[in-house]
């Protein structure tokens, strides 16, 4: 009877041992450590009874490697493996808790992570978006723009070449020690964190990688800086300052009486003035055009007769001949209002003109934050402000009794505002000349 094993003399004079294992082959050469044949021999055959090799016979403590295993590797090595079969072999390894993830080639993980990432923030292709807007959820495509741009700045360089399934939360935990962002904001740091742990979840929960690698992560303090805000007596100064620019004044003293946001007194057009209120409808965004009011609602907000009439003077200079649909702040496109971006920028040459101490900590929006505060001065009751200022956060009642407290909410509205911004924007019209110079402005 053969015996289950080879013995081999090398030129040292060291007997090595081939064990035959159980799928028929024989395993690799494997020193018995010593010269005597008997002694090889018996070595051997002790390994045969045991099932088990070790993988070096002169270490302190050998360590062993069964023959199962060795023949289970040595068939790993030579078999003709599918995807499927290395999907079930890394199962196991994965249950088993030795591996804690892997990328099969051709798999869905194995995408790369640039393509995905691109696309993911991609508007027009993203699944991701269109999953949401299916849902009756909203994205915008600016925020889009914003966090693909973030993706091609900041993740990009670090995760170039990897793939969707190699992600893991050391790859995202890496982007705090980066020089570059840990100089930035706190709030826009954890927005880059966002650009990648949102399509990393997205992807984990459409099995896409195997990896929850977005969970955990700690994130920076949202503390923001507090904004700048204007008193009612430099409110006061800067309107009755001379401006270079009147549809820019125009539009920071509506913004001034009605708390109305950047985007949506950009948005106003002809049908939206009314005989006594403004009807916000709509809001402007650079990338895509005239959309939704931000919270998704339309509101409408009472301005006095002086406001009313310097808006529909700007809008009956509008040379786009588009009637009720042209915009009331137009530029020089027909489809596009004016880059709200002078606005600021002749605020700001105002602020200066006055002497106010470092301008540029003022924003545009800083109006909004006025209104909010001194209306809230005098007007406790929050639902009233709200109605206002479009920060709505209750079931909406039936439609009817809506109607009556909402004019109600107005007028009381109305008569805080008179009481505080009005006499601002009456004093600045006396006091300086207004002519409306905005066609020559443009």
């Amino acid at each position: 009877m053969a015996k289950p094993y080879l013995i081999l003399k090398m030129k040292s004079g060291i007997f090595y041992a081939r064990i035959l294992l159980p799928n028929g082959q024989y395993s690799t050469n494997k020193s018995t450590g010593t010269r005597n044949r008997e002694e090889a021999d018996r070595i051997a055959m002790e390994w045969v009874v045991k099932k088990s090799i070790p993988t070096r016979i002169n270490a302190k403590e050998p360590a062993e490697a069964s023959t199962d295993k060795i023949s289970l590797l040595y068939a790993l090595k030579t078999l003709e493996l599918t995807s499927e079969d290395a999907k079930t072999i890394t199962d196991i390894l994965l249950e088993k808790k030795l591996l804690r993830s892997v990328v099969i080639a051709e798999s869905k993980e194995s995408r790369d992570i640039e393509t995905f990432l691109l696309v993911f923030w991609d508007y027009d292709k993203s699944p991701y978006v269109k999953e949401k807007l299916r849902r009756g959820q909203s994205i915008h495509r600016d925020y889009c723009m914003t966090l693909q741009s973030r993706i091609k700045r900041y993740w990009l360089p670090h995760l170039k070449g990897k793939c969707v399934g190699e992600i893991t939360r050391d790859d995202i935990t890496t982007i705090f020690d980066d020089g570059e962002v840990s100089k930035l904001a706190n709030k826009t740091i954890n927005s880059i964190v966002c650009a990648l742990t949102i399509p990393m979840k997205w992807a984990y929960l459409h099995n896409l990688t195997q990896n929850n690698c977005y969970e955990g992560i700690m994130k920076c303090t949202a503390n923001s800086k507090k904004r700048k805000v204007l008193t009612l007596e430099e409110a006061h100064d800067v309107f009755t300052a001379l401006w270079e620019n009147d549809s820019a004044k125009l539009a920071n003293e509506l913004a001034f009486f009605t708390g109305m946001r950047q985007g949506e007194i950009a948005a106003l057009r002809r049908q939206d003035i009314g005989i006594d209120r403004i009807y916000i409808r709509h809001s402007w965004s650079k990338y895509e055009g005239l959309k939704c009011c931000k919270n998704g609602e339309e509101r409408e907000i009472k301005i006095p007769s002086l406001l009313r009439d310097d808006l529909l003077k700007l809008a009956d200079m509008n040379p786009h001949n588009e009637g009720k649909n042209g915009f009331v702040f137009f530029g020089l496109n027909p489809s596009h209002p004016t880059d709200p971006k002078n606005w600021l920028k002749y605020l700001r040459r105002a602020l200066e003109s006055i002497g106010f101490e470092n301008p540029k900590n003022i924003c545009f929006h800083s109006w909004r934050h006025l209104w909010c505060s001194r209306v809230s001065d005098l007007i406790r009751d929050k639902r009233v402000v709200m109605a206002g200022s479009g920060h709505k956060t209750e079931v909406m009642l039936d439609h009817y009794a809506e109607h009556l407290e909402n004019e109600a909410a107005l007028e009381k509205l109305l008569n805080a505002q008179e009481a505080l911004f009005l006499p601002v924007i009456k004093d600045a019209e006396n006091n300086t000349p207004s002519v409306l110079k905005a066609a020559s402005n443009f």
